[in-house]
């Protein structure tokens, strides 16, 4: 895949998260940061927001992992 058909299916992706539910929300980050992997693989520049985006995701999933934690 090229790294312009790629940054479009991370666009995609950016847009189902911004529409889905939580429980989705996970499995849709993964595909994101699987595609955004290999933008950086394939020689392309991800774009600065849906790196945010990534990257404000995984703290969500980090900080969720602490809230189930028993204390």
């Amino acid at each position: 895949m090229t790294v312009d058909k790629l940054i479009k299916r991370a666009q995609v992706l950016e847009e189902r998260i911004q529409n889905a539910a939580e429980v989705e929300r996970y499995e849709l980050h993964q595909q994101l940061h699987r595609t955004l992997v290999n933008i950086q693989q394939n020689g392309g520049q991800v774009p600065a927001r849906l790196k945010r985006l990534d990257l404000e995701m995984l703290e969500d999933e980090i900080e969720d992992g602490f809230d189930n934690m028993p204390v």
